[in-house]
């Protein structure tokens, strides 16, 4: 490690040899940690930038919330720093590819970190939050108390009665189910995709809900640990989120890239390498490791493609939001069904389909379709 005491001389060391990570304070004498950082991700690209902020400071950290791939909370001891570094390096290979960096620098839309959601953050630093308090964080944002009433309302979660009150809300479901429909909600609110004919940011929402509530399932079918189970719902949320990001960006390439999928009856993924050299699942990493989401989550939407070789490592996150995704999208290939098979888990696919029917009866998927455009003509 070195140590820099100015903005002026961590750039001087970066010049002059090569680092992994830079950990910046924000304030800083001359030249403040979002200079740096703006400075940084010019001149050396590849260092993974994190910063240190206080309480005091999370108006400027969430302004920072684009440059830097982590934000780290003062007082913050050495074994939090070194375990962010860590998981940070790991994620840093996907992201060392020349093709998806070429790609990311092209984007106009990177949204940073929600609103709504750094102030829910900071509202869950409290020892004894209450429902009221959390549901007051969502009324300041009329459109987000909209979109959560709508979700909590859907067949998704069974509701036996209309709820017509955030706070009503934060008590049906609880308030960590709340805190990740608060951030789906303002990720998928900020894309506005244009000039891309047919394309409904509502259906992709609706199918994503519907992954994460099969995918929860489905984790604690395979007797996942709780925050497992949870790492699976959020991951399922945003699993798909690579999707707006291409089309807000790149809508002419994208619409090829779907074209390409129905002519030649590719899987999309296949098809959006075809076309951009990479997958949205790739980019869809790349915007949560920006914002600094728990690596698990990063790693399901990264993994959500991959079934694994080995019948014991079906016991993962990935895994349960990849079965759920396959199940919403049409059903599980053959070779998925003999692993699940093997470890015994037969009687569990057709309870999971069961409930996949449940979840999606707007969403009607043939082949070729695509789950924002609905059924090819």
């Amino acid at each position: 490690m070195n140590f820099a005491t100015s903005g002026h001389e961590a750039l001087s060391l970066l010049d002059q040899s090569e680092y992994d990570v830079l950990i910046t304070d924000l304030q800083m004498p001359e030249m403040s940690g979002l200079e740096l950082l703006g400075k940084v991700v010019n001149r050396h690209p590849q260092v993974v930038r994190m910063v240190l902020s206080s309480t005091a400071d999370q108006e400027v950290a969430a302004r920072s919330a684009t440059l830097a791939h982590h934000c780290l909370l003062k007082p913050c001891d050495a074994e939090t720093i070194q375990s962010a570094v860590e998981s940070a390096l790991s994620l840093r290979v996907v992201f060392d590819d020349p093709t998806l960096k070429n790609l990311v620098s092209g984007l106009n839309t990177l949204p940073s970190v929600p609103s709504v959601y750094l102030r829910l953050m900071e509202v869950f630093a409290s020892e004894d939050v209450s429902p009221k308090q959390i549901a007051d964080v969502i009324r300041q944002d009329m459109v987000m108390t909209a979109k959560v009433l709508q979700f909590v309302n859907s067949a998704m979660f069974g509701v036996q009665r209309q709820i017509t009150d955030p706070t009503q809300a934060v008590i049906y479901l609880g308030p960590e189910t709340v805190r990740q429909l608060v951030l789906v909600a303002s990720a998928f609110g900020a894309f506005k995709p244009k000039n891309l004919r047919g394309f409904s940011v509502e259906k992709l929402q609706k199918h994503s809900l519907a992954v994460a509530s099969l995918a929860r399932i489905v984790a604690e079918s395979l007797e996942l640990s709780k925050a497992s189970i949870d790492h699976a719902f959020v991951g399922g949320l945003l699993h798909d989120l690579g999707k707006l990001l291409l089309a807000c960006n790149y809508p002419d390439k994208y619409a090829e890239a779907i074209r390409s999928a129905r002519q030649d009856a590719l899987p999309e993924r296949l098809a959006e390498v075809r076309i951009f050299g990479t997958t949205h699942a790739e980019i869809g990493t790349y915007l949560l490791w920006t914002w600094a989401l728990p690596d698990p989550i990063t790693e399901v939407v990264l993994r959500h493609h991959e079934f694994p070789a080995e019948p014991m490592r079906l016991f993962s996150p990935p895994v349960a939001v990849h079965l759920a995704d396959a199940m919403v999208n049409g059903g599980l290939d053959d070779h998925a069904v003999s692993c699940l098979r093997s470890v015994g888990l037969r009687d569990k696919v057709a309870y999971w389909q069961q409930m996949s029917d449940k979840l999606t009866p707007g969403i009607e998927l043939g082949a070729g379709a695509h789950p924002m455009l609905g059924k090819p003509n």
